[in-house]
């Protein structure tokens, strides 16, 4: 495989499927992962190859432990390299504080943080020097506003984390960066008033888009002297925090 070999989690719908459409469009291969959307995937891999884009669908639940290690030999037994990651398959539970359980905060956080973690110990053995490995981070990490989301907030908090620490133990040859994306293609149940009081916060007067999302992971990754960094994709949210 000469192309450039690009996995993207969660690649099958919104955001995800932006960003699998970006990558294609640069040239590469891709892996489409998904975790329970497979009329959503063939429907994306179809519209790719008539493109003439190398695409291999992998359905895996994250919640499983083994689904990363599986995720990467696979990826590896069909185009023998890999050179990006995007993890971007995300949980966000929205639970009055007091109705969290227990296996939802695991279900959230095996999704959110511990998947994203051994993709990344999984990817980091089999990659090339010069590749790179993004985590979606959110804005919501740092927010103290929205205790309906604790368990979502907590698991990007640590991804975030996990950012720094692994940027700094896979350099110099893998970069390992992070996008925290604000509000971008709003929640069904998002009304128009909550809609215009979250964006009273936000510089930019608007929602982002999966466009703001996607360019932002491209720069990152041909941005060669950057890691360890979490671009907050947010319109400006963060300043007034």
């Amino acid at each position: 495989m000469n192309r450039r070999v690009t996995l993207v989690t969660g690649g099958a719908r919104r955001v995800g499927a932006e960003i699998v459409r970006a990558f294609a469009a640069r040239g590469d291969a891709i892996v489409l992962h998904h975790g329970s959307s497979p009329a959503d995937a063939d429907h994306l891999a179809a519209e790719l190859r008539a493109t003439g884009t190398p695409v291999h669908i992998v359905a895996a639940d994250l919640q499983n432990v083994n689904a990363p290690a599986r995720i990467v030999a696979e990826t590896m037994q069909v185009f023998g390299r890999l050179d990006v990651v995007v993890s971007s398959a995300s949980l966000m539970l929205n639970h009055a504080l007091d109705a969290v359980t227990p296996e939802e905060w695991d279900t959230v956080s095996h999704i959110n943080l511990r998947a994203p973690f051994f993709l990344s110990q999984a990817a980091a053995k089999v990659m090339l020097p010069g590749s790179n490995i993004i985590h979606m981070c959110d804005h919501l990490a740092t927010e103290a506003r929205f205790p309906h989301l604790i368990p979502h907030q907590a698991t990007k908090a640590g991804v975030a984390n996990m950012v720094t620490t692994l940027a700094g133990a896979l350099a110099p040859h893998i970069r390992v960066n992070g996008v925290a994306p604000g509000l971008v293609l709003k929640p069904d149940d998002l009304s128009a008033e909550r809609e215009a009081a979250f964006l009273r916060d936000v510089p930019m007067a608007r929602s982002g888009t999966p466009a703001d999302v996607t360019q932002a992971i491209l720069f990152l990754v041909e941005a060669s002297y950057i890691t360890g960094v979490v671009l907050q994709v947010d319109g400006g949210r963060h300043l007034w925090r």
